[in-house]
């Protein structure tokens, strides 16, 4: 005898569709406050109040209140910012001070000013400019 496909439980074998994180960000207890940039979209202006900011695209700002910025390898950022924790692995253009840790991946390119207090740079990370340390 053939099992009953139609009536059959299912409930052990049917995947979970993954939550968003955005969506899941208040049940985490942080507020929901991320802003992801996509890879089509450009961005010129102020960001301001968010936890985490993610460029995949481009962006042209002044970030304020920022915590932790992280520019993807195809993500494109242009302007002055001062966080907490910084990842780059695309292109990093500007005035960039981090109060935490600052890690550079292998395709990471920074150009301009950088204040840090660490630092991680993947082997063909680049730094091009001025880079001071406030490890004290």
């Amino acid at each position: 005898m053939m099992p009953d496909r139609f009536n059959s439980d299912r409930s052990s074998t049917t995947p979970q569709i993954p939550r968003p994180s955005v969506l899941s960000a208040t049940a985490n207890g942080n507020d929901g406050k991320h802003l992801v940039i996509g890879k089509a979209v450009t961005i010129a202006g102020k960001i301001s109040g968010c936890d985490r900011l993610v460029v995949e695209g481009h962006v042209d700002v002044t970030l304020k209140e920022v915590k932790f910025i992280e520019v993807t390898q195809s993500g494109v950022f242009k302007g002055d910012s001062a966080v907490e924790n910084a990842s780059i692995a695309g292109t990093y253009e500007g005035t960039l001070k981090v109060s935490g840790h600052l890690e550079i991946a292998r395709t990471g390119l920074v150009k301009g000013n950088v204040n840090y207090k660490t630092i991680a740079v993947a082997s063909g990370g680049q730094v091009l400019g001025t880079i001071e340390s406030d490890a004290n």
